[in-house]
């Protein structure tokens, strides 16, 4: 990518609208001359009748490349309603941010072709007439200029990393239908969703911040783990200029907390691996750079970015399993949650020590969860579906006979600590729960692991102490959530019968989880918090493994507490209106789980635990329907 960091320290400390301002009626007069990633020229407010509709877009934004699909159905419909009767429609896409050069956007587009012109030349000048805040944002403009829609395409996202299961608002296409008709749109202003173009210039620090000493060493510790070429980021963050190219964006995350992913906050007493939070000094660092112009610095103040190994990261696996086909992610859907059955081929029972998952198509895999099977329940529910795997929206389906882990993007592979692992029966099956996440593109994913298997010989590793890691769990099953309650709260809880050392955490809710803690009472008064996630998100569930693990004793309370929002309010409800809600499996289901990763002094121990959890939970009350 050419320097671009002139140019970007303007771009940051524009101030722009936000987008719950909405645009004067009427754009400024004037013809724009723009030229398209094709080399056709065109002109805009020149005059013609038409109806014009912009569209400003980001290559480099998930969400506005997973909007592309949507956009050639409008032409398509725009191209079928044409008539006398109608005032002629003109659709372009705009390229809005400068993160890639023309040769690059050509590539993108070639990938993901629009029935209509995409702008490349004169973009600036129809970024400076409209101002968008976001990419993707539309604008529906009349032939006498004024702008009678400007916001969001549809209600598919109804915040940043909240996608919605089913479309039910199709605004622009609904604007442009009626415009066109010669009426107004029902809405004339919609909040667009995406990830935002620019910053409101507040403030310029009195200290000058630079990127090469003060932004480079945070970005190269949090962020190019996943934002490098080759990985599951959408853009990478390398250099100054990339990040400049998405500091806007990169800002309105942090602050939010959506980024980095991780849903966890700070346990002190017993801190997680992998903690990718930022502190708040960090945010603040991030921020003041951005809104005071994205300041390169001295480059010799710029550190050496970090290095990663190539391939497997904790060496040659001692058996590597794959998806047995290709599955093919389309274009353009509600997130896929689809299993694949993977027989281990192993002469004996093993323990494995860890895993390393690779994604197929990193752009297009969310995250994945590995249970196995000792019962074949996986592989009939596979037969009953023509295509690869079976498709589910939340448990695998079956009881599983273990687990082996799971995987997210940033997620370094670990051995479980203290020379633990966890028992692979001979003849289970793996069976991977991968959450897809469509980008805009059909494209297939054949996801592969490794496994690592403990060296001494099984026995020996079950007869030790410590060794050997189970699960066991607790689970609120009466869950019963009035439609509109934005904080219905539940609980549920487990004593511990014998001692166990706690190794990880796993909660797990749905779309409506809101909040979601864990923590252990002891039998002598005290209390240790296991995990706290003051805002769950779906889509960033993980395995959380104590960086320490600690020792619980026999007659420890284990007490789970969730909170629930079914509001309208929620932009994860996949029920428009909301409806009252149930535990189940299903995608308007819910659910509340914790799982705990434990292993005890005895193995014999260990086995009295989780079978005394299993019957704890088959006598847990159902709700009744």
């Amino acid at each position: 990518m050419r320097p671009l960091l002139a140019m970007l320290q303007v771009t940051c400390v524009l101030s722009l609208l936000t987008a719950a301002e909405p645009l004067p009626s009427v754009w400024e007069a004037g013809v724009i001359e723009a030229t398209d990633l094709d080399g056709r020229r065109h002109s805009f407010d020149d005059g013609t009748r038409t109806v014009d509709v912009v569209v400003f877009v980001s290559p480099t934004c998930p969400i506005s490349n997973g909007t592309l699909p949507r956009l050639r159905k409008i032409a398509d419909e725009v191209a079928q309603a044409a008539g006398p009767d109608r005032v002629p429609v003109r659709l372009v896409a705009v390229v809005a941010d400068d993160s890639m050069t023309r040769e690059e956007a050509i590539a993108h587009f070639q990938d993901r072709p629009l029935p209509f012109p995409v702008i490349w030349e004169g973009r600036e000048a129809l970024r400076g007439r409209l101002r968008p805040t976001h990419a993707p944002e539309a604008f529906v403009i009349e032939p006498s200029g004024r702008i009678a829609y400007r916001g969001a395409i549809d209600d598919a996202y109804r915040a940043v990393g909240r996608r919605r299961p089913a479309i039910t608002k199709r605004w622009l296409a609904d604007a442009v239908d009626a415009i066109s008709a010669g009426k107004a749109p029902a809405e004339a202003f919609v909040a667009p969703v995406g990830c935002r173009l620019e910053i409101a210039a507040e403030r310029v620090p009195a200290t000058t911040v630079t990127f090469a000493r003060d932004v480079a060493p945070i970005v190269h510790a949090r962020c190019v783990s996943c934002h490098r070429d080759g990985e599951v980021a959408p853009f990478p963050l390398t250099t100054c200029a990339e990040v400049a190219a998405h500091a806007p964006m990169i800002v309105e995350t942090i602050s939010a907390g959506i980024m980095p992913p991780w849903m966890p906050a700070a346990n002190d007493a017993h801190p997680f691996l992998g903690d990718r939070r930022l502190t708040q000094k960090e945010i603040d660092t991030i921020t003041a750079w951005a809104e005071g112009g994205c300041e390169l610095g001295d480059p010799a103040d710029e550190p050496a970015l970090p290095t990663f190994t190539a391939g497997w990261q904790l060496g040659p696996p001692d058996l590597v399993v794959r998806m047995a086909e290709a599955f093919t992610v389309p274009a353009d859907s509600p997130d896929i949650i689809q299993h694949f059955v993977i027989p281990i081929d192993i002469p004996e029972d093993k323990v494995v020590a860890a895993i390393d998952f690779h994604p197929g198509n990193p752009r297009v895999v969310h995250h994945a969860v590995l249970f196995l099977d000792a019962s074949g329940a996986a592989r009939r529910l596979d037969a009953a579906t023509p295509e690869p795997g079976y498709g589910k929206f939340s448990g695998p389906g079956f009881l599983p006979s273990g687990a082996l882990g799971g995987w997210s993007p940033g997620n370094t592979p670990r051995r479980l600590p203290g020379g633990r692992g966890r028992h692979l029966k001979k003849g289970s099956d793996l069976v991977v729960q991968i959450h897809y996440h469509p980008d805009g593109v059909e494209t297939r994913d054949r996801s592969e692991i490794g496994l690592y298997f403990l060296d001494e010989p099984t026995a020996a590793i079950i007869a030790d102490r410590e060794r050997l890691v189970g699960s066991i769990w607790t689970s609120a099953y009466e869950l019963d959530i009035p439609a509109g309650d934005a904080a219905w709260r539940t609980s549920a809880s487990y004593t511990l019968p014998k001692g166990v050392t706690v190794v990880g955490v796993v909660p797990h809710m749905h779309l409506l989880g809101k909040a979601v803690s864990v923590r252990a009472e002891l039998p002598d008064g005290s209390k240790k918090q296991l995990v706290d996630i003051p805002a769950w998100n779906y889509a960033w569930q993980d395995e959380f493994y104590y960086q320490e693990p600690f020792p619980l004793p026999a007659g420890t309370r284990i007490v789970m507490e969730g909170v629930f929002d079914n509001s309208a309010a929620n932009p994860s409800n996949p029920s428009k209106p909301p409806r009252r809600v149930v535990w189940g499996d299903g995608t308007l289901d819910e659910m509340l789980f914790c799982f705990l990763l434990v292993s005890a002094e005895r193995t014999e121990d260990l086995v009295h635990v989780v079978l005394d959890n299993l019957r704890h939970d088959l006598e847990a009350p159902r709700l009744r329907r």
